[in-house]
């Protein structure tokens, strides 16, 4: 009997573990696929690495806690970043192109508008800040390359 009942936490436990890889793989799989192209052109201001959340009127989580992360995210980068809240409704092509399947979802741009990542559901201050980082800091060593 507890064997059994072990068996089976171990089966769920592997099949929510492929689940979660497979939805990784794919969101990943989706920014690589875009590769330069720019599917918020006109919409972001280039220059700066920007966040763009995407939301939906009756999206409590959005309201709730995305929107203080991203309050909270301003703070912390002053004016370094760009950050855009977007109703997903109003822009159906680019929510299909990125793969977007809830709401709140994030998509974090490099300097020239490029998707560097798709976040699916609530992204808190510190992921966002660790993916805005690592954008920041490869903007400023390929300034410093070019300058120098």
């Amino acid at each position: 009997m507890l064997v059994e009942r072990l068996l089976i936490i171990g089966v769920v436990t592997l099949a929510v573990l492929l689940v979660w890889a497979g939805v990784r793989y794919w969101l990943a799989y989706t920014v690589r696929s875009l590769g330069q192209k720019t599917p918020f052109a006109g919409l972001v201001p280039t220059g700066k690495p920007a966040v763009v959340a995407f939301t939906t009127p009756g999206c409590r989580e959005c309201y709730f806690r995305q929107s203080p992360a991203l309050a909270r995210l301003a703070d912390a980068v002053n004016d370094q970043i760009t950050i855009c809240i977007l109703q997903a409704a109003d822009y159906p092509q680019i929510v299909t192109q990125l793969g977007i399947l809830t709401a709140p979802a994030t998509v974090v741009l490099d300097a020239r508008g490029v998707v560097r990542h798709v976040n699916l559901g609530f992204v808190d201050t510190p992921v966002l800040l660790q993916q805005i980082g690592l954008l920041t800091r490869e903007v400023a060593t390929r300034q410093t390359t070019v300058v120098g």
